[in-house]
């Protein structure tokens, strides 16, 4: 069962990872979906965090499985707190700057 949740915690980290990407991507690109990206990625992060739970708690998980899964789960944390925030800032503008128009980048 070890194996299991080793599984789950290291889905829930990658997990993180790519919605974070993906969230700060979108708001580089198209920061007027970001409140929608928003919505849809915090169900995810949070199934993410509490589907690791289940063996962690069932059966005796090391304390670096615990680790690991605390780490997720913080990090998702800050993950929607950043790009909540995001909410607020308009996309960088320097990219307009150097290409001179305000068009896409390809």
């Amino acid at each position: 069962m070890a194996s299991l949740a080793l599984a789950l915690v290291a889905l829930q980290l990658l997990t993180v990872a790519l919605s974070g990407a993906h969230l700060h991507r979108r708001h580089r690109h198209d920061a007027d979906a970001l409140p929608r990206s928003l919505h849809r990625v915090a169900p995810v992060l949070l199934a993410s965090s509490v589907l690791p739970l289940v063996p962690l708690l069932a059966f005796d998980a090391s304390a670096v499985l615990w680790g690991l899964w605390g780490t997720g789960y913080v990090v998702g944390a800050l993950v929607y707190a950043g790009a909540d925030a995001d909410r607020d800032i308009p996309p960088d503008s320097t990219q307009h700057a150097v290409t001179g128009h305000q068009g896409h980048r390809a």
